[in-house]
């Protein structure tokens, strides 16, 4: 005895444009996380190595817990306009008196702009070595 299947695969065809769909948006929001920390590192970097060259340049040591950033405030500024973000948050200092370490956080953006308020920060750390 042998049955007949009848049907419609539609709803399969829905289901998987759906699934579909949604994996793209999710990584198109991963990949626009990346170029945000991209951006946040690229500032971090330029930060680090201009207090670690000054530093240097001068022959002072990294002073322990010391916040460099109105040091750099006009180059902040300055890196920030060509890199179009808005850091939140910066930090610029030495822990070991040895190496310049710089943390630049933005509000995340989403490319889409599928947002659900302020979701998140998206963070980036750079380091320099101030003395050899």
């Amino acid at each position: 005895m042998k049955r007949s299947e009848s049907g419609s695969i539609i709803p399969l065809g829905i289901g998987i444009i759906t699934l579909s769909a949604i994996f793209a948006l999710v990584m198109v929001e991963l990949i626009g996380v990346q170029l945000q920390t991209l951006q946040n590192k690229q500032l971090a970097d330029v930060l680090a190595l201009k207090v670690a060259t000054d530093l240097q340049r001068d022959q002072i040591a990294p002073v322990q817990n010391l916040d460099y950033l109105p040091v750099v405030k006009d180059l902040v500024t300055e890196a920030a306009l060509q890199l179009k973000i808005n850091p939140m948050e910066i930090s610029v200092m030495s822990a070991d008196g040895r190496t310049i370490s710089a943390t630049v956080c933005t509000n995340w953006k989403s490319i889409t702009g599928i947002t659900l308020g302020q979701l998140g920060r998206v963070c980036a750390q750079a380091k320099a070595r101030a003395i050899s």
